[in-house]
């Protein structure tokens, strides 16, 4: 596998109406392969990508991983949300990953 972004998300936490997601567990891609499992919170992904730092959803298929979408932010009425879509809603979206 090469390195499709500086980090790779794989699992999410929603807070309780399902906004906003709350903690990401995250790996870091390297070119040797990819890193220990991190969680994150969503202000440290955003703040890395406003930085340039690339975001993946990845999903695991038995003992390999699977690409997934690039994730980016948004920001509307001085709120940034997270997202795996170009859609501008106001909801963090990251798609069907697994929660935890």
């Amino acid at each position: 596998m090469g390195k499709w972004a500086d980090y790779l998300i794989c699992a999410v936490k929603y807070n309780e109406d399902r906004s906003l997601i709350t903690e990401m567990k995250q790996f870091e891609d390297k070119e040797e392969g990819i890193g220990e499992e991190t969680i994150v919170t969503r202000s440290t992904v955003a703040d890395k990508i406003k930085k340039g730092k690339k975001f993946m959803t990845v999903f695991s298929s038995g003992s390999n991983w699977q690409q997934g979408n690039k994730i980016r932010t948004f920001i509307s009425e001085g709120n940034y949300y997270i997202r795996s879509d170009e859609n501008k809603v106001s909801r963090d979206n990251l798609g069907t990953l697994p929660e935890f």
